[in-house]
């Protein structure tokens, strides 16, 4: 197994404390003192080793991840030399895993999440691991919604398709407006969007290739660039 860290914000949702010198992933926010991107890693160390870990983050970001992760490798570091959506920023993660595995596991995570049950988010983790291992499944975590949330993307899920705790994904809505987020809500067939995915390497680069040709064809010129032809 592999995963990735998303550490490329700039802190904009989070001001004041959280600044483009220092954004909320390398900020403590709890009594520990520890950061969000420590607790990020410290969370999936039971299921993935720290030379397995790679962090997606903004250049200007390099020293701070190896400050506050020392026992990261620096090769697992990968700096974004422009800022774009989180495709591109997974596909290039995939390209360096490709080259180094052949085929892996990938967890995709962000790094600026608060969550307080770690062995039951473990356990979910290890379930995705499982459904995306047995074929070309694309794993997303959805998070059971509690009130109309509208800073939130939703996904609309099929209840009547699973495979133990996992549910065919019928499609993935924008933030709503309230009486919108209500009526999700009402349905019980919808869920947060928590911006968390596991899947297998060839899987996210064979859905790239469908779905964003111009992105995978950058990606083979990196990839070609690495000494990879994947």
């Amino acid at each position: 197994k592999t995963a990735l860290i998303m550490a490329g914000g700039r802190g904009e949702r989070f001001w004041p404390k959280s600044r483009k010198s220092l954004p909320k992933q390398f900020l403590s926010l709890t009594e520990d003192g520890k950061t969000m991107i420590q607790l990020t890693i410290e969370r999936i160390r039971p299921l993935v080793r720290m030379e397995d870990i790679f962090i997606s983050t903004n250049r200007v970001y390099r020293e701070l991840v190896l400050e506050q992760l020392p026992e990261i490798l620096p090769e697992n570091i990968l700096c974004e030399p422009v800022g774009r959506n989180t495709a591109p920023c997974i596909g290039l993660a995939a390209v360096h895993m490709a080259k180094r595995y052949d085929d892996a596991l990938m967890i995709v995570l962000p790094s600026d999440h608060l969550i307080k049950y770690n062995q039951m988010f473990l356990n979910v983790l290890k379930e995705g691991c499982g459904i995306a291992q047995k074929a070309a499944n694309l794993v997303t975590i959805g998070i059971t919604p509690d009130y109309p949330e509208t800073g939130y993307g939703y996904i609309k899920f099929r209840p009547e398709e699973s495979d133990g705790n996992a549910y065919a994904v019928e499609r993935f809505v924008e933030k709503p407006d309230v009486e919108t987020a209500k009526e999700y809500l009402e349905t019980e067939e919808y869920l947060w969007n928590s911006g968390m995915f596991v899947w297998k390497v060839s899987t996210i680069m064979d859905n790239i290739r469908t779905a964003l040709p111009d992105l995978y064809e950058g990606l083979v010129k990196i990839g070609e660039t690495l000494g990879t032809e994947k």
